[in-house]
């Protein structure tokens, strides 16, 4: 008379399968998700960093321009966008320094950070690495 449709189960071969696939696949796709959100936390603080130094410079190069003005500058930014940095060692300005520039004697202000420090670091792949990015302008004028 009337016959009931069950539904069909899916072969335990195919299940067999399928899980196998889960299991080589997944770990690959979460090593690449986690491996991504690593490397664009790394171009953020490569970009921070270059604004740093960028306003760093901007702050230094015009008249009254001093290398403490260009250090607190950097420091401001970074702890604006939340970068740890050792305050030793994050700024280094090149000879003679912004003090003692003559007018249009190019600089180069250098900002470098630990990357660890401000990474997710999921993959360790940063870990011992150090960031840094520099920035090169001209003094526009010479300080009195």
């Amino acid at each position: 008379m009337f016959r009931r449709n069950r539904p069909r189960t899916a072969n335990p071969l195919r299940r067999a399968a399928a899980t196998t696939e889960l299991a080589i696949c997944l770990p690959i796709v979460i090593s690449i998700a986690f491996a991504t959100i690593e490397i664009c936390s790394a171009i953020y603080l490569k970009e921070s960093l270059t604004i740093a130094a960028y306003e760093g410079a901007r702050a230094g190069k015009s008249a009254g321009g001093t290398n403490a003005i260009v250090k607190a500058r950097v420091i401001a930014v970074l702890d604006e966008r939340g970068i740890k940095y050792d305050a030793s060692s994050v700024v280094t300005i090149s000879a003679p320094g912004f003090d003692t520039a003559a007018e249009l004697t190019l600089m180069t202000v250098k900002v470098q950070v630990a990357a660890q420090d401000n990474t997710i670091s999921l993959t360790r792949l940063f870990f011992g690495k150090r960031i840094e990015a520099q920035v090169v302008c001209a003094k526009e004028f010479k300080n009195a």
